[in-house]
């Protein structure tokens, strides 16, 4: 078979088909796939918080969304008994209550929170007006100095 000749007539009709990054791909699937968690789905999405953050015993943690710019970090109270303090003085651990109750919230609707395979964080999926967008939530003592 033999193909017409490239000309300015004959590539207006030719159609620009785009795959697109990896991310670009999972966010369609997850616009197009998955739900907002329901109240009792962020509930059990509150114990894995509380689980990783106990794993990684860290101060400070990061909620990143490179796409929106959109940085914000956590600290953390630590007392010397190994407990945590909030803003009140109170001994509690409030990081995931903040997280899920407060911050997602506030920037969207809550698709899906999950451990990612490496397990060194928190992959969470926010739809924002209409829009799907990957946020990640990870340790991050080794960026903070304190003098």
């Amino acid at each position: 078979m033999k193909l017409p000749k490239r000309n300015k007539k004959n590539t207006q009709n030719i159609h620009k088909v785009e795959l697109g990054t990896l991310y670009d791909i999972n966010k369609n699937i997850v616009e197009q796939n998955l739900k907002v968690l329901s109240d009792d789905e962020m509930q059990e999405k509150k114990n894995l918080i509380v689980d990783f953050v106990n794993q990684s015993g860290n101060n400070y943690y990061m909620l990143l969304c490179n796409d929106r710019k959109d940085y914000t970090i956590f600290h953390r109270n630590k007392t010397e008994e190994g407990l945590f303090k909030d803003s009140e003085g109170l001994t509690k651990d409030v990081i995931e209550k903040v997280l899920i109750d407060e911050c997602l919230p506030n920037r969207g609707k809550t698709k899906s929170i999950e451990i990612t395979e490496d397990q060194s964080a928190i992959e969470i999926w926010l739809s924002i007006d209409g829009e799907s967008y990957c946020y990640y939530f990870f340790p991050y003592d080794t960026a903070i100095i304190d003098c």
